[in-house]
């Protein structure tokens, strides 16, 4: 298991003919992937590359538990075609936020983007993301708008609407939306990452909350829309209990 107060936290630049090139991590969890999802992540990073050219993108893996759609021959094939690219395979599931936590803790870069497998916003967003960091700002944080709750189903949608009220009304936060599967940060954006403690789907809204409380970051959001062909899950009452007791913890922070 990675111990995260012993990783390094300095950032660096890849210098390259005189010319500073900027680096990207891009950090991915990744927990029981639907099948087909390798070919899908290539062809995604490789437009990502083509959209920026001058930056050197290492992307960081982090299976979190998975069950199937994992195997050996599938990350072989992610090595072989993703270059640099590194893998964290971690036996046991714990939680989105903390497979977020375990990629950012070995990162050394600068700028760093968090998002999904199968990058549900496309890889546009990302770029947005990462020009925004590049202008000065410490975090930026993906905003769903309407298009986004209408496509989910019943039960999410109903579960959405009422944690943006209680982000906005109970927690106060600086984003309208912050449990968007799309957050990009620097250096300092990243302290504040590290920081968090909820392993669950609700560490977006700590971190936003913790970097809200920094008054030294500055924080903007994007609008984004998902892909024509996202697809949606509904959440267990398990995980909604867990997340409910999160959230309470969270008021008291």
């Amino acid at each position: 298991m990675l111990e995260l107060t012993k990783l390094p936290l300095k950032a660096n630049l890849t210098i390259t003919d005189n010319k500073v090139t900027p680096k990207l991590d891009l950090i991915i969890p990744c927990c029981n992937p639907p099948e087909g999802w390798v070919g899908q992540m290539i062809a995604d990073f490789r437009e990502l590359q083509a959209l920026l050219p001058g930056t050197d993108i290492r992307l960081i893996l982090v299976n979190d538990g998975s069950v199937r759609n994992m195997q050996a021959v599938l990350l072989q094939e992610l090595t072989n075609r993703i270059p640099g690219i590194r893998i964290i395979d971690h036996p046991v599931n714990r939680g989105k936020g903390y497979a977020c936590r375990l990629g950012v803790a070995v990162s050394d870069a600068p700028y760093l983007v968090c998002t999904d497998y199968d990058f549900p916003f496309g890889v546009e967003a990302v770029k947005r993301a990462f020009d925004k960091l590049l202008d000065g700002v410490d975090v930026v944080a993906g905003s769903r708008g309407h298009q986004y709750v209408a496509l989910l189903p019943p039960t999410r949608k109903m579960i959405t609407r009422v944690n943006r009220l209680m982000n906005r009304y109970l927690l106060q936060l600086p984003v309208a939306d912050a449990q968007a599967g799309l957050k990009a940060f620097n250096t300092r954006g990243r302290m504040e990452f590290l920081s968090t403690r909820i392993d669950g789907f609700l560490y977006d809204s700590e971190f936003v909350k913790r970097a809200g409380r920094n008054k030294t970051l500055s924080i903007q959001s994007i609008p984004i829309s998902c892909r024509p062909d996202i697809r949606f899950s509904d959440f267990r009452s398990t995980v909604l209990l867990r997340e409910f007791v999160n959230f309470m913890g969270l008021l008291v922070k």
